[in-house]
């Protein structure tokens, strides 16, 4: 009958077929295994650290991270960790960071810091992007304080550390 002709047709093995369908496994066992080791340098979530953390979680392991020196009692500094919360849960290759400023005042110096938020991405320890306060984020410059994460996420993205496409874009393989 042609329903046993067609599962006959389903049963023989195109090796083209094999060879597709074992290089998509391949891919997604390794695209597994770099989401478990992202996760087990801490990627995904925007975490706080102490000053005796920042050298080694900044040029340690990861390649990209982007870390926010912030102070508990600036508005500013919560509207950034908002943002920041969520770009960390949707783009785990770059580790995310926070450290208060008034707990780091070694790398407030070092780092010549005058504003909070103070916004940094370094790539394999070196500063590859620097951002003050909210430069260029807002679109309405009456309202300084409101923008959407995306334009965050934008300009983290120029300096390399997580790949973004704004919605409606399409993405260049």
């Amino acid at each position: 009958s042609e329903e046993d002709e067609f599962d006959h047709l389903l049963d023989e093995e195109d090796p083209d077929l094999v060879m597709l369908r074992e290089a998509r496994i391949a891919e997604l066992k390794q695209n597994a295994a770099k989401l478990a080791e992202h996760r087990s340098l801490g990627h995904g979530e925007l975490r706080t650290i102490m000053q005796d953390d920042f050298l080694p979680e900044c040029t340690g392991s990861s390649r990209y991270v982007c870390i926010h020196f912030f102070h508990d009692d600036f508005e500013r500094c919560k509207i950034m960790d908002f943002h920041l919360n969520i770009i960390a849960k949707e783009h785990i290759e770059c580790k995310f960071l926070r450290i208060d400023a008034a707990k780091a005042p070694f790398f407030v110096h070092k780092l010549k810091i005058k504003t909070l938020p103070a916004l940094f991405v370094f790539e394999d320890g070196k500063e590859v992007g620097r951002l003050t306060g909210f430069d260029g984020l807002a679109m309405n410059p009456k309202k300084p304080d409101e923008w959407h994460t995306g334009r965050l996420e934008e300009w983290i993205s120029e300096t390399g550390a997580i790949k973004y496409v704004r919605p409606g874009e399409e993405v260049e393989e």
